[in-house]
Formats: structure tokens, sequence, C-alpha cells
């Protein structure tokens, strides 16, 4: 049996990107799916772009011969919880898996080890709920990951084709807006406001949300949009992220949960509807139409009431198959260090 220090990696580039089509057409096939891009946009969007949205890296093992044996897609995220990554896609090739075990622990002793060095505070992704049990195992009992409480809607056809209109919805002294640095002390206030008088105070310090909004403002793959009322009150933000699809070879958003700074229940869900809509305009605006997911805790009602009004569906891997529903799991803490890194390296 060969092992986990067997594999190696190397990013994209000019020489390699070639083998990368087969790859993720693989993969695309091993999820009743299909590659649509080409190579020529991959070589646009990595070799060619300043900063591209996501890295991949190919995988190789020693003993399979010079070709890579597979791939991952990770991107740089930010969220009220720091920085971190997200996993896009890992892929080892099907007949490379009858004769190599390990390629799961090696990529995850990468994105640990990448998370490690650009000192990052967790690694997420998303699973379908039909792979096997021994990779829910895998992630639980071998690398310390936690299913999280958050859910994952489809919008593509608010996307495409606008946010349905919901007149109890549609606040018109709401407006929403991409956040820069003259907004830091309007949110500064906003939040302690908030945290000093709301029954619910965020669990999150108003330094450290400010510094993660900070972050985000400033990083190529993300944002903040803020609501106001037309006095000027901030009624709630939300972290998004820009993330790659490598089947379509496209660039998409990921919204993160959104930050409620009020305890109404109308105005959440008006806030809500007001932000979704502006990030959909600026998607097309921006050139990121390959998807738009949005992230809802698991226990926030007023979120999922908010989606089933947009006739949302839960994110699945396969369409129209329930058994793909798409999952979220997730490390962090003591499970992103040197030792938890190591760990995913047989010993000689």
């Amino acid at each position: 049996m060969v092992s986990t220090s067997d594999f190696y990696a190397c990013p994209v580039n000019s020489k390699n990107i070639r083998f990368l089509p087969a790859l993720i057409n693989g993969q695309a096939k091993h999820h009743h799916s299909k590659f649509i891009g080409t190579t020529s946009k991959l070589r646009q969007d990595f070799l060619k772009a300043a900063q591209p949205t996501a890295n991949i890296q190919l995988i190789y093992h020693r003993k399979m011969g010079l070709n890579p044996i597979g791939y991952m897609a990770f991107n740089e995220t930010i969220t009220e919880n720091g920085a971190g990554l997200y996993l896009e896609d890992i892929f080892v090739q099907d007949h490379v898996r009858q004769h190599v075990r390990g390629a799961g622990s090696y990529g995850f002793h990468q994105l640990i080890d990448t998370a490690l060095k650009g000192q990052m505070s967790f690694v997420q992704w998303a699973v379908a709920m039909n792979n096997e049990p021994a990779t829910f195992y895998f992630y639980e009992n071998k690398i310390g990951a936690n299913r999280l409480d958050k859910e994952l809607y489809d919008i593509d056809h608010v996307l495409q084709n606008g946010m349905t209109p919901v007149l109890e919805l549609i606040n018109t002294h709401f407006t929403v807006k991409r956040a820069d640095k003259s907004d830091l002390r309007a949110l500064r206030a906003s939040i302690d406001s908030y945290n000093n008088h709301s029954r619910h105070p965020l669990s999150v310090t108003t330094d450290d949300l400010i510094d993660r909004i900070k972050d985000a403002i400033t990083h190529h793959n993300a944002d903040v949009y803020i609501c106001r009322d037309d006095r000027g009150g901030i009624k709630a933000l939300n972290f998004i992220n820009s993330n790659y699809s490598t089947f379509r070879t496209v660039t998409g958003i990921k919204a993160e949960p959104m930050i409620a700074l009020t305890d109404d229940a109308l105005e959440y869900q008006q806030a809500l509807w007001a932000i979704m809509h502006e990030v959909r305009e600026d998607a097309h605006s921006t050139d990121r139409t390959g998807h738009l997911v949005w992230t809802i805790k698991s226990t926030d009602s007023l979120g999922h009431r908010l989606m089933n009004t947009q006739n949302a569906e839960i994110l699945q891997m396969e369409a129209h198959n329930i058994a793909s529903t798409l999952v979220m799991y997730g490390i962090k803490d003591q499970n992103i260090s040197t030792s938890k890194r190591d760990s995913l390296i047989p010993k000689p």
C-alpha cells in the first residue's frame, strides 16, 4: 500500500494546465454532471488574472507516473469569524483510488498547512449527504471536523431573473451599499448600540467584527454589504465572498448568513431582501454571474421564510436528487494546528 507521504502538489501553471480539464471532467462525471468550460478560459482565469479567485493545486503521486492524479480548488474567504479557506473541489481519479489511499488526508494536510501559513482561523467545505459513510467518519474522526449549523440555498433563478417582489418586504426607507472605509465609524456605532441594547447581542465583539470588516473590504475576494435606514442607522451587514466553479469556469458569489442589527422581525426580512437584491445587481455589474449561493443559519426561521418567498431551494450536488443535498463542514481552533497537520502524514 502506498502512503500519504508519496503525494505532492503543484500549483496550476502554463506547463501543467493542459491536464486540468480532463480532471475537472472526471469529477463532473463522478457527480453525474459535465465540464462545460474551456482550457482557454482556465488560462485566462488562473494564468493571466492578477488575483485569481481560487487557488488550484494539481495532485501527483510518486508511484503513479508523471501526470497528475487529481486536483483541489480552494479560495480565501472572510466571515465574521475571521479569515479562512473554503474548499471548492477535491478530486482523485476514480481508477487511481483503487490503488492509492490517503488522498483525502493529503488534501487536508495541504489545506491546514496553507491556513497556518496565512494565519487563518478555519477551513470549511460543503459535501453531499449521499457520500459514503467513510467520508463522514474521516471528517469527524480523522480531522476533527464538525457539521456547521448552516444551510446553503441555490438562488440562481434570482441571479438570472431578479428578486420576486413581496410588498411587505420592500422597505423604501432602506438602502444598501458595499461598505468602504468611510462606513467604519457608523458601523462601530451601530454594532455597539445593538450589543448594548439588544435582547440577543452578537457573539462577536465590536472590535473583532470591525477588524474583520476591515479585512473584507480590502480583500480581492470579499465584500461587506450594509443596509441603512434613511436616518443613517445600519440595520444589517453581510459578508460576501467570490468563489469559482471549475465545472463552468466562471466566478460566482457565496454569501454568509446576514448579521442583523435589529430585533424587529419584519425589518430583519426587509434588510435581507434589500441586501440580496443589491448583491444580485452587483453580480452582473462585476461579472460574477456563475452562481449565487446564500447561507442561512439552520435556526434562522426568518431567513428560511424569506428564501421561501423567493422559491429558493437547498443546494444539491445533483439536480432533483434530495439525497445529494449539500451540508457544511468545518475545522477550526485546535484543528488548525501543526500537530493536526502533521498527524495526516504517516510516520515512517
